[in-house]
């Protein structure tokens, strides 16, 4: 099973465009640009792809949820969709977070969005301070329990544990990942953490006041 994390080959993701996108995504007016929050996102998304068939579901999912985002946008009603608070605000006025349309809501999709970001952000920020040889299957499944995982169903949380289990340690998952050297990935992760955490913080906050959390 361990041959399923391929390391023979130097990929190509980019964490300053991770970076970049999320630093982007974020005003200062505290507005969240859902395009640059998308940028920012399809990245993350040639991470799991990278990461091996095992992590293909994660992949696919967030894909799906992004491409709802981009319909939004491209629609007739996309000004009401530039940032994640102009969203929330106009598909509440106008009572469509709760409904099953074709689209999907865009809050309801940002919210599975959302989730997956506070997994990706705490993963990060616990690779970033661990060791070379840290096992980043054990810190995934770690952070998975206390984050995503605790919004799937059993079968799921199966799947995710055993992509998680083929993780090799932080230094190999670095250097075979990462379109950054060793040292200057290591250097940009903490910066990722940076630019994710208010992203996330200002959108937790948001689903709150506007109890939107547990949209099904």
């Amino acid at each position: 099973m361990a041959a399923e994390f391929k390391t023979d080959v130097k990929h190509d993701f980019d964490l300053e465009v991770v970076r970049d996108s999320f630093k982007n995504c974020h005003s200062q007016d505290n507005s969240l640009i859902l395009d640059h929050y998308v940028n920012g996102y399809q990245e993350l998304c040639r991470f799991f792809k990278l990461s091996g068939k095992l992590f293909g579901f994660v992949a696919s999912d967030l894909e799906s949820k992004i491409n709802i985002l981009k319909t939004h946008r491209k629609s007739e009603n996309g000004n009401a969709y530039e940032t994640i608070q102009s969203m929330i605000d106009y598909e509440v006025t106008n009572k469509i977070t709760q409904t099953s349309g074709n689209p999907p809501s865009g809050s309801r999709t940002l919210l599975r969005l959302h989730r997956a970001l506070g997994f990706i952000s705490e993963f990060m920020d616990r690779i970033a301070k661990s060791d070379d040889e840290a096992k980043t299957s054990v810190i995934a499944s770690e952070v998975y329990k206390g984050t995503l995982g605790l919004h799937h169903p059993w079968v799921v949380q199966k799947m995710a544990g055993l992509a998680m289990y083929m993780l090799p340690s932080r230094k190999q998952l670095i250097d075979t990942m990462c379109k950054q050297n060793y040292e200057k990935a290591l250097n940009t992760l903490p910066q990722v953490v940076t630019t994710l955490n208010p992203v996330y913080s200002i959108t937790q906050e948001l689903y709150e006041t506007n109890d939107l959390l547990n949209l099904p």
